[in-house]
């Protein structure tokens, strides 16, 4: 079984054709996956029916703001005022990650009096996101 320490957790985004850049100084991130539920009721019947329908996902990262240099979140905000379609990969470890076509869906950023500015991001996901995991070795 393996266990994910956080500490080579990472998110990376992508734009258009240009290659995945990291984004450091992250604190967070969570991915969340949903299933649209439909429900069918029928007469005679004391209890709905409910079958899976749509599936959809978005996700949610925060972290020190810094918008200077490879690897800033400007990019980020520049998606957002443009509405452009990034690729985000959440990163477990190095060879295990959530990636997917997403849009900025919000974008919070906060300065507190002891100087640290943090930045708070919500994208919505387009299509699927896929899992990646290790394949091959021992076992």
């Amino acid at each position: 079984m393996a266990l994910y320490t956080g500490v080579t957790g990472k998110i990376t985004m992508k734009s258009g054709s240009a290659t995945a850049v990291d984004l450091v100084h992250l604190a967070n991130w969570s991915v969340e996956l949903t299933k649209e539920m439909i429900e069918v009721v029928s007469f005679g019947n004391d209890y709905k029916e409910k079958v899976p329908s749509i599936k959809d996902w978005s996700a949610s990262f925060d972290g020190s703001a810094d918008f200077e240099g490879e690897g800033s979140q400007k990019m980020l905000l520049d998606a957002f005022e443009s509405g452009a379609k990034l690729t985000g990969s959440f990163y477990l470890d190095e060879n295990t990650f959530l990636s997917g076509d997403c849009y900025i869906e919000s974008l919070t950023i906060s300065h507190a009096a002891d100087g640290k500015a943090d930045i708070d991001i919500s994208v919505a996901g387009s299509n699927a996101a896929t899992l990646t995991v290790p394949t091959g070795g021992g076992g």
